[in-house]
């Protein structure tokens, strides 16, 4: 699955959005970068100017790429038999979850978001309609 080469550098899967305001200069957007980098369970930082101006900047990953990690997962229980669960572990918005070879997502609601994604990408579903229905999945996260 990871053909990387020993010393490979390894090309993070997000980018960096920035909603408000206020402009971060690319100084101060290489040190939120850094901060992400150093801590993940970091989701997002407020900056504020004294004028009243803000802005937020979180990570930006691309659409999909949650099924990444659920491709993961169903390697990691093909390619080893004796693997029978994996912990993913909690947060404190979502509790410990445990992934399955039947049920190999790295979320409780992964089965429903996966078929959300396929009847978007179908066409069955407007990419608004697809954002309401997985708005309503996490905001009952607990």
């Amino acid at each position: 699955m990871n053909d990387m080469k020993p010393g490979a550098l390894r090309q993070r899967p997000w980018g960096l959005l920035v909603t408000g305001d206020l402009a971060p200069t690319s100084e101060v957007l290489d040190e939120v970068e850094s901060i992400f980098e150093l801590n993940p369970s970091i989701p997002g930082l407020e900056l504020r100017a004294d004028d009243g101006r803000a802005c937020f900047v979180t990570r930006d990953y691309p659409t999909g790429h949650t099924a990444g990690v659920d491709d993961a997962l169903e390697v990691i229980f093909a390619e080893q038999e004796a693997i029978a669960e994996i912990v993913v572990l909690g947060q404190e918005a979502r509790p410990v979850h445990h992934a399955t070879r039947a049920a190999p997502f790295w979320h409780r609601d992964g089965k429903a978001i996966a078929d959300i994604s396929e009847k978007m990408e179908a066409g069955e579903i407007s990419p608004t309609e697809a954002i309401d229905m997985l708005k309503s999945l996490f905001e009952t996260d607990r």
